[in-house]
């Protein structure tokens, strides 16, 4: 970082090196001015000259965007619909897929009882959870996850975001106690064989029990088919985030199970096959 023998210390200066070490990004400017305004801390107005420790910064974040990190990981959050949540290291950080779901959710939700009672499978940093709950306050809603820094982080985003969420630990339904009107899931669902070829910025940062589906994607997926049945109520919905290759296999396993009166696979905004839409006989 140093031009003509001197150190470059000017945004202009800092923001053409940037540029250049994110040449392989789609948008190398953009990602300069992200870094520089994570860096100094700025809201909109970026400074023209920055301090030694500013520069620190800048390079650290710029580094680490080349190697892949995601912008999330970086700058400790992400926005979700209408609201934003914290991602720690070490939890899945949602992907604009499971806004999807969450909007698919939200639908369902709005209709049930005021008794009712929703469970997010899988919650990571708690999005789905967050969503139903901001929907309707007097409603019960859980949190589940087997990793204990997902249910922390679900924690603290609902204690920032002013709702109550029914906190879990659980290695999926082990320590769930009874039934719902609706269950939401992202589970795992990448084939373990296919997990080296994910893009950088998620097999390096994502925990990897969070993407990991066992041999064939489905290993979770069956799970939720198999036995989100005995913890819905009669009617209760399952609504769940699938590969866009596993949409046959997923109706074929709920058409064996023999307890779902209703099963589709809705496709995403892009028309891939994406969600599970489920109702319990």
């Amino acid at each position: 970082m140093y031009g003509q023998g001197k150190r470059i210390t000017t945004a202009a200066g800092l923001l053409r090196w940037a540029a250049a070490r994110l040449r392989e990004w789609p948008e190398p400017a953009r990602e300069a001015r992200r870094a520089l305004s994570l860096a100094c801390g700025a809201n909109g107005v970026l400074p023209t000259q920055l301090t030694p420790w500013e520069v620190c910064r800048f390079r650290r974040i710029v580094e680490a965007r080349a190697r892949g990190v995601p912008w999330p990981a970086l700058e400790g959050t992400t926005a979700f619909l209408d609201f934003e949540v914290l991602v720690p290291p070490g939890v899945f950080i949602p992907r604009p897929e499971t806004e999807e779901l969450g909007e698919l959710a939200l639908q369902v939700w709005r209709d049930l009882p005021d008794s009712a009672r929703a469970l997010d499978w899988g919650t990571g940093t708690g999005v789905l959870a967050l969503a139903l709950a901001r929907a309707r306050p007097e409603a019960e809603v859980w949190a589940l996850d087997v990793s204990r820094r997902a249910v922390a982080a679900a924690g603290r985003n609902a204690q920032r975001l002013g709702v109550r969420l029914h906190l879990l630990r659980s290695q999926s339904f082990a320590r769930v106690q009874g039934a719902f009107h609706l269950i939401v899931a992202n589970p795992p669902y990448v084939p373990t064989p296919h997990l080296s070829r994910l893009p950088a910025d998620v097999k390096h940062q994502d925990p990897r029990r969070a993407l990991d589906g066992g041999p064939d994607g489905l290993r979770w997926i069956r799970e939720l088919i198999v036995h989100g049945p005995r913890f819905l109520l009669p009617g209760g919905y399952l609504l769940m985030e699938i590969g866009p290759d596993q949409g046959g296999a997923v109706l074929r396993l709920a058409k064996a199970v023999g307890l779902w009166s209703e099963a589709r696979v809705l496709p995403d905004l892009s028309g891939q096959p994406r969600f599970f839409w489920g109702r319990r006989c």
